[in-house]
């Protein structure tokens, strides 16, 4: 999901942006944000300047109004307006997130479910959605005892792999691994995006058994392709920030040495939508130009 950040009693996400403007504005606005300069914050108004475009941006609750002078049909907000508010959520995630993560963990479950269920009182779509991400306890219960496991297996494959010295010749038995992946898929329908994570945990630590290796490791090799499939069905089931997800598969297709994430976009095109494809672009012409 898109980051909120507050000004005043204002709140706008990157979800309510890409609701509010279509997928071709969306995925354009995407790669304009690095276009972004000038940006500067008075009220409830952003004024910037996006790709030698003057750009100004009134914030409403859940949406944005924009002007500029880029002769857009006036069908909702233009392509730089978008690029601007973007611009403006991002550059504040990384300097306000972690202080409101310090003051909300300290809090009880209790006082956080009542805030949440304020927040979301009146709003029918926010209400669905959380209802639709909430984790049934035992189910969380049994994703983290799951995950426990699969890093005790993979902490043992990773200590017999250290203890051989030797690269080249280490053919571990990845059967359990395999297994534990599989049991993985059980949790799908009722928690993806756990799943998802999960996954990318486990295809995390395989890349670096596989470092132990030749890249011929048979079993281990096919535990990743496992944890790879489980990745892309818990992506299709759940709810994935699509720019965060675009970075996340991008990140890893040009810096695996095993082939993880090759592909990206013949793969996950259908979670991406345009927004996550424009972001995998901009990624990847930055790759080829450095």
């Amino acid at each position: 999901m898109g980051q909120y950040r507050r000004m005043a009693v204002i709140e706008v996400s990157e979800d309510a942006l890409r609701r509010g403007a279509s997928d071709e504005v969306y995925a354009r606005a995407a790669g304009l944000v690095a276009a972004v300069s000038d940006l500067r914050v008075a009220g409830t108004f952003l004024n910037a300047t996006v790709g030698g475009v003057p750009t100004s941006v009134r914030l409403l609750n859940g949406g944005i109004e924009g002007r500029c002078e880029c002769g857009a049909p006036d069908r909702g907000p233009c392509a730089h307006a978008v690029a601007a508010t973007l611009a403006w959520l991002r550059d504040g995630q990384d300097e306000d997130a972690p202080e409101l993560l310090e003051v909300l963990v300290t809090q009880s479950p209790e006082w956080l479910a009542t805030r949440l269920a304020a927040i979301a009182s009146g709003n029918a779509e926010l209400t669905a959605l959380l209802l639709a991400e909430a984790v049934d306890p035992d189910t969380a219960g049994a994703i983290a005892e799951l995950r426990d496991e699969l890093d005790e297996e993979l902490a043992d494959l990773e200590e017999d792999a250290v203890a051989r010295g030797s690269h080249g010749d280490w053919h571990p038995n990845a059967g359990n691994l395999a297994e534990m992946i599989e049991e993985a898929r059980e949790f799908l329908n009722e928690a993806p995006d756990d799943v998802r994570e999960l996954a990318d945990h486990v295809i995390t630590r395989i890349e670096r058994l596989l470092d132990h290796t030749d890249g011929q490791a048979g079993e281990l090799a096919a535990a990743l392709e496992l944890a790879l499939d489980l990745h892309r069905s818990a992506c299709r089931a759940g709810y994935p920030d699509v720019v965060v997800l675009a970075e996340r598969l991008v990140t890893g297709a040009l810096d695996s040495r095993w082939g993880v994430f090759t592909d990206t976009i013949a793969r996950y095109a259908d979670v991406l939508g345009p927004a996550g494809l424009a972001r995998c672009q901009e990624l990847l012409e930055a790759g080829s130009e450095s």
